[in-house]
């Protein structure tokens, strides 16, 4: 991923300014190979039961944000989690895993050192989280939720993003370096840390076996990269603006975007397609046999549903929602409003939304025809800055959703304070469930 989103301008919110993580000027392309581990240990400690909230009566502003209504709270007391929850706490620097007991693991809380973005291991029993020390030593630190055991890998930059191998036993993170925007793979298993390439935007997805990796490189470059030799093969260098590309469950075949070129139509009738229209394609990687999933403006964001049989993308200017059946190619438009984010429930069945109102994000989710909106809410600057507005990447490596989808969080300001907000899906209004600036659930409570 990059600094900066590609196509994001009509979409900046009031609420705050994109702020680009900084870090270490080390190059990643000229970096060896390393072994650098250290074995940590921290403990599991109780926590009370947190107060019940009592109905929010003011309207919360951040800085020059516009103000959005006040967030109407549960009076409910919160006795339990439908999962458990990675939580970054900004203004402590401190990482935690809250279980669903309301007990706490916590990951990291040194004062002077840097901890952030949690990020679960697909099987749910490890949290990676970036940390910077005093002395400007930047690392990644796997904690083993069972026992609170920690191990550090040291990498060559600071690290702004994470995603895991689909087997939970490496980690591809990104940092700058390089042209830009370095990877580096860490195998868990030996502590192998593998500087890879870099480029000045940078996006990227694992294969289902983990041994390919399909990237975005500068807005225009596709390739496939054999993460143990490195080796990069480009497989299209026409485009679109979207961030991630993704593998298919099977991992016979790449989504992407790219625009529709009409070869005959002449120049000028080429750029304006090139402007105004964008095609979904399906990629066999072996074959490099393409299909048209679908032919839209403005492609933008897209995801395969968990179970792989349908997929959404917003388009156009007003981002509206569809989802795409793949095995009837039948096309429905969500009547969803104006789409900002939105992820897939892990059941296949929802759709969790972000629409931009009254300079806010009110959250809706669409399940089986009906859209219910619950709260509009002001996210915290840290989720916003780092995470919202490149959420095409996020949406790969990480789960708004309660494992059984019958709930979901979202960090919020709420009366000046940032914390984490439980929205159960039976519920007409959200819970507080601790301070937080960035919060997400285990894909799994195994």
């Amino acid at each position: 991923m990059s600094a900066y989103p590609l196509r994001r301008a009509v979409l900046l919110l009031a609420v705050s300014s994109v702020v680009a993580l900084s870090a270490c000027s080390t190059s990643a392309d000229d970096a060896p190979t390393t072994t650098s581990v250290r074995t940590q240990t921290t403990t599991t400690s109780p926590a009370t039961t947190p107060s019940s909230p009592t109905p929010s009566t003011t309207t919360p502003t951040d800085g020059g944000a516009q103000p959005v209504p006040p967030i109407p709270l549960s009076t409910a007391e919160l006795e339990s989690l439908p999962g458990r929850l990675a939580i970054n706490s900004d203004q402590r620097q401190m990482v935690s895993v809250m279980n669903p007991d309301l007990s706490f693991l916590e990951l990291a809380d040194t004062t002077g050192e840097f901890a952030a973005q949690p990020t679960w291991s697909p099987d749910g029993k490890f949290v990676a989280h970036a940390r910077v020390a005093a002395d400007g030593e930047a690392s990644v630190v796997v904690t083993d939720i069972a026992d609170g055991s920690a191990t550090e890998y040291v990498t060559p930059f600071r690290v702004f993003y994470i995603q895991w191998r689909p087997d939970s036993g490496a980690i591809g993170v990104l940092g700058a370096g390089g042209q830009g925007t370095a990877l580096v793979i860490i195998e868990l298993d030996g502590g192998k840390v593998t500087p890879m390439h870099s480029a000045g935007s940078f996006y990227f997805h694992w294969s289902p076996d983990g041994s390919t990796l399909v990237t975005h490189l500068d807005g225009s470059a596709l390739e496939l990269v054999d993460v143990a030799t490195g080796e990069r093969t480009p497989i299209d260098t026409e485009t679109g603006t979207f961030e991630a590309p993704q593998w298919t469950s099977d991992g016979a075949s790449i989504i992407y975007v790219k625009p529709l070129i009409i070869q005959s139509a002449g120049f000028v009738a080429w750029l304006s397609a090139q402007a105004a229209m964008d095609q979904l394609i399906s990629r066999n990687v072996v074959t490099g046999e393409e299909s048209v999933i679908s032919e839209d403006p403005d492609i933008n964001s897209f995801s395969l549903s968990p179970d792989g049989t349908a997929i959404g993308y917003t388009t156009g200017a007003d981002r509206e929602l569809r989802v795409v059946d793949l095995a009837t190619g039948s096309r429905e438009g969500l009547a969803i409003g104006t789409v900002f984010t939105w992820q897939w429930s892990p059941d296949s069945q929802k759709i969790l939304a972000t629409g931009i109102e009254d300079g806010g994000l009110v959250l809706r989710v669409w399940d089986a025809g009906t859209v219910t909106e619950y709260f509009t809410a002001l996210p915290t600057g840290p989720f916003f800055n780092r995470y919202l507005i490149f959420w095409g990447q996020y949406d790969r490596s990480m789960t708004l959703w309660a494992p059984d989808s019958s709930a979901f969080v979202f960090p919020a300001t709420d009366r000046g304070v940032d914390s984490v907000f439980l929205q159960r899906l039976e519920d007409e209004f959200p819970q507080i469930v601790a301070p937080g600036a960035v919060a997400n659930f285990a894909p799994s409570n195994e």
